[in-house]
């Protein structure tokens, strides 16, 4: 089973996480990490290692998903990348993370990445101009 550490800001990845868990039940190998501006970058990097090798028990891989590119948790979680163990994805929303849940246990984790990077785009839908379309 591929793990999951949701590291971002404040406490967006903990409210991600419980909102998730209301739709799909709770899991297993899943973690939120709460950055805040009281940790220092090496303190940073040790609490989302630990988080990683937590989640990743089973050797089938860990994702880390992070809130945006160019973050702290992002910046961190690039130095853990390791090919076919730990892969990182950025802009975690709903969505993402609903059919991390569906696919966690039938794919690969780089072919996860790829499908909740598509789902995530797929997810951002512009509401007027759907409506505005001609049928």
């Amino acid at each position: 089973m591929i793990g999951l550490v949701v590291a971002t800001h404040g406490t967006l990845g903990e409210a991600l996480l419980a909102t998730a868990a209301m739709i799909v039940g709770r899991s297993e190998q899943v973690c939120a990490l709460s950055l805040s501006r009281d940790h220092d970058p090496a303190e940073l990097h040790a609490l989302l290692a630990r988080a990683v090798e937590e989640v990743g028990t089973d050797g089938d891989g860990v994702l880390v998903l992070v809130d945006m590119f160019g973050g702290t948790p992002a910046n961190i979680g690039m130095t853990l990348l390791e090919p076919g163990r730990i892969e990182l994805l950025t802009g975690v929303n709903l969505p993402m993370m609903i059919k991390f849940f569906a696919y966690r246990d039938s794919c690969p984790l780089e072919q996860l990445a790829e499908r909740l990077q598509g789902c995530a785009r797929d997810g951002i839908v512009l509401a007027g101009e759907l409506l505005n379309r001609p049928a």
